[in-house]
C-alpha cells in the first residue's frame, strides 16, 4: 500500500457484543431509538443512565445554570439597570471575530429592548485584539459613563487604568484564560476566574453575554426569560460553535436550543442569509463552514462593525447580506492565492524538511491563521506564518500532542510579543530576526513529542452498505464539535471508484460510490499517482443532502 499520509487510524470502540455493559447499552439504545453503535460512543463519554441520555438528546432552557452563580454578575446587573434608569450612555465593546460580533449583537439587542441608551464598537484588525488605552481615550470624548466588554478585557490592565482616570466604569465580560491578576474594573465576569463558583467554565464570549442577558431578564418580574431567550439563543449558538468551544455541558444546551430555533423560526436576518446560501437545514457543520466564515471574513479583511449593524436590524436587506458574502468570497480568493504563495516558498526553500515550518511573506495579517492551519494540515507539520509587518500566527497538527506554544515560548528572546495555547498561538517579531527564530524553533521543537497524528474512528461500515436511518440518529446527537465529535467510520478497500477533481487547482475530490457522493476537501494531491483502490475514513455530512465527508484516505 502506498500511504499518502502519516496519520494513524485507530478504532476506539471494541465490538459491542464484547462490551461488559452490552445489555445496558442495548437497553438505552432501544429506549431512545438510537443505533447501538452510536449509543456505545455516548456510553463511553459518560452518558450511562436514562435521565442523562434524555437530557442529552432533548435539553431544555430550564437546564441552563443560574447566571447569578457567576462572580460579580449581581453587581453588574444592578449597575446596568441603574445606568438605564439614569439614561447614561452605555458602550458595548466587542471583538472582530464571530464570537465578538455575536456577543455584541446579543447584548446590544437586550439593552436596546429595555430602552437603554446604548452604542457598540468593535476594533478593526489593525487596532489589535481587545480594548486598549487608545480606544478608551477615543471613547472618553463621547460622554460614555459605562463600558461593557464582551469576549475581551481580562488582560486589559492599562486600558482599565485609563478608564478610571477618565471616570468611566467598566464591566468586563470575557471567557479567555486569565494570565495574571484580575483587571481593576467595576465588575469582572469570567467563568475561568480561579475563585469561580460557576458549574461550567467553558462558555464562549457569547455564552457569557447570554448569561448576563438571562440575569437581566430574571431581575425583572414582569418578563419571562423562558419566553424571551429565543430572541438571543441564536447569536449565542453562532459564537459558541464558531469559537470552537467544547460542545458539552451548558454549551450543548445553548447550541441545541439555538439550532432548534434556526431550523424552526430563524431570526429574519438569519432567514435571509440561509436563503441566499440555499441552506434548508442548519447544523453545526453548516455554521462552522458556511455561516461563521462570512462574519469572520468581515473582521479579517474589513470592518466587523458592519456585521453587527446588519445583525441588530431585523429589516436588513438582501443587498447588505450579499455585501458580507462578497467580502467572504474576496477573503477566500485572497486565502487561496496567498496559500499557494506560501506553499511555493516552502518547497523552493526546502522548509518542508524542518521540524516547524516558518514562512514569511507579503501575507494579509487577517488570514495568516487560516494559512498556517492549511500548511499544518497539508504538510502534517506545525507551522508559523509571518506577515510583512512581523505579525505571526502558529498552528500545530490536529490530533498530535505537539504543543506549538512551548517552542515559541522557548524562543521568546527573538519575539516582541507572543501568546496562545497548545493548538494555536500568535506572535510579533522584528523582520530581521526571522531567520534566527526559524533556526532556534527547530531545536526547541525537538523537546516536543514526535508528530504522530491520530484519527480515531467509531466503527467499520462499508460505504456501500451505510444505512440511511443512521443519518436521522446522528441528527439527534447534534450539535457536533469539540467534546461531542461527529462519529467517524472506516470503509475498507474499494476498487473501481469513480471520481472527479474540482476547485481552481483541482485540490478537491468528489467520489461516487453506488449513488453515494463523498467529498474530500484539499486532498486532490492524493490521487495524482497511479492507484487501483482506496480505503478511507468518512462521516455522514448532512441529513438533508445525505452525502459524506472524507476525513482521510489512502490510495493503493
Amino acid at each position: 500500500m502506498n500511504s499518502n499520509t502519516h496519520t494513524i487510524w485507530k478504532q476506539i470502540n471494541p465490538q459491542l457484543n464484547s462490551h461488559p455493559k452490552e445489555s445496558l447499552i442495548t437497553y438505552l439504545a432501544r429506549q431512545t431509538c438510537i443505533n447501538p453503535i452510536l449509543m456505545h460512543g455516548l456510553y463511553e463519554r459518560g452518558i450511562n443512565t436514562e435521565e442523562q441520555l434524555w437530557k442529552f438528546l432533548y435539553p431544555s432552557v430550564n437546564d441552563l445554570h443560574d447566571p447569578y452563580l457567576l462572580n460579580d454578575l449581581k453587581k453588574s446587573v444592578y449597575r446596568i439597570i441603574q445606568a438605564m434608569k439614569r439614561n447614561e450612555l452605555i458602550l458595548i465593546f466587542g471583538d472582530y471575530d464571530v464570537d465578538g460580533i455575536s456577543s455584541a449583537t446579543l447584548l446590544y439587542n437586550c439593552l436596546h429592548f429595555f430602552g437603554a441608551n446604548v452604542l457598540f464598537r468593535l476594533p478593526l484588525r489593525h487596532e489589535g485584539y481587545g480594548i486598549s488605552p487608545q480606544i478608551i481615550e477615543e471613547i472618553s470624548t463621547q460622554n460614555v459613563s459605562l463600558i461593557i466588554t464582551v469576549d475581551n478585557g481580562s488582560s486589559a490592565h492599562e486600558a482599565m487604568r485609563v478608564a478610571k482616570e477618565k471616570g468611566i466604569e467598566v464591566i468586563v465580560t470575557d471567557h479567555h484564560e486569565i494570565l495574571g491578576k484580575f483587571p481593576d474594573c467595576y465588575a469582572f465576569i469570567n467563568p475561568k476566574r480561579f475563585d469561580n463558583k460557576y458549574p461550567y467554565p467553558n462558555l464562549s464570549g457569547a455564552g457569557v453575554a447570554l448569561k448576563l442577558v438571562q440575569a437581566i431578564f430574571q431581575a425583572t418580574s414582569s418578563l419571562s426569560w423562558e419566553k424571551h431567550y429565543l430572541d438571543y439563543i441564536e447569536m449565542a449558538t453562532l459564537g459558541t460553535i464558531a469559537d470552537l468551544m467544547p460542545l458539552d455541558g451548558e454549551n450543548r444546551i445553548i447550541c441545541s436550543l439555538g439550532l432548534r430555533k434556526m431550523n424552526s423560526n430563524p431570526h429574519p436576518v438569519l432567514k435571509k442569509l440561509f436563503d441566499l446560501l440555499y441552506l434548508s437545514f442548519i447544523d453545526s457543520t453548516k455554521i462552522g463552514f458556511q455561516i461563521a466564515p462570512i462574519f469572520n471574513a468581515v473582521g479579517r479583511i474589513d470592518d466587523p462593525n458592519k456585521a453587527v449593524k446588519v445583525l441588530i436590524n431585523p429589516y436588513s436587506s438582501e443587498k447588505e447580506l450579499k455585501e458580507l458574502i462578497a467580502i467572504n468570497k474576496k477573503r477566500q480568493l485572497l486565502t487561496n492565492e496567498q496559500y499557494q504563495q506560501a506553499e511555493r516558498n516552502i518547497l523552493i526553500n526546502g522548509w518542508i524538511h524542518d521540524q516547524v515550518i516558518v514562512v514569511h511573506g507579503d501575507f494579509h495579517s487577517g488570514i495568516i491563521g487560516i494559512i498556517a492551519s492549511r500548511i499544518s494540515e497539508n504538510f502534517q507539520k506545525p507551522s508559523v506564518v509571518i506577515s510583512q509587518t512581523g505579525i505571526g500566527s502558529a498552528r500545530t497538527v490536529q490530533g498530535s500532542d505537539f504543543s506549538i506554544i512551548n517552542p515559541i515560548k522557548s524562543c521568546s528572546k527573538y519575539l516582541t510579543k507572543f501568546g496562545g495555547h497548545q493548538g494555536a498561538a500568535g506572535l510579533s517579531i522584528e523582520i530581521e530576526k526571522i531567520d534566527a527564530f526559524r533556526k532556534a524553533i527547530q531545536l526547541a521543537a525537538m523537546k516536543e513529542p514526535q508528530i504522530k497524528p491520530l484519527i480515531q474512528y467509531t466503527s467499520q461500515i462499508d460505504i456501500k452498505s451505510f444505512p440511511n436511518e443512521l443519518f436521522y440518529d446522528l441528527s439527534a446527537l447534534e450539535p457536533f464539535g469539540i467534546g461531542n465529535p461527529k462519529p467517524i467510520f472506516y470503509c475498507p478497500t474499494i476498487n473501481q471508484v469513480k471520481y472527479e477533481l474540482f476547485g481552481k487547482q483541482n485540490e478537491h475530490i468528489k467520489l461516487s460510490i453506488q449513488k453515494k457522493e463523498l467529498l474530500a476537501f484539499s486532498k486532490g494531491r492524493y490521487l495524482q499517482n497511479k492507484w487501483s483502490a482506496l480505503e478511507f475514513l468518512y462521516t455522514p455530512n448532512c441529513l438533508k443532502e445525505k452525502n459524506f465527508l472524507i476525513h482521510d484516505l489512502r490510495a493503493m
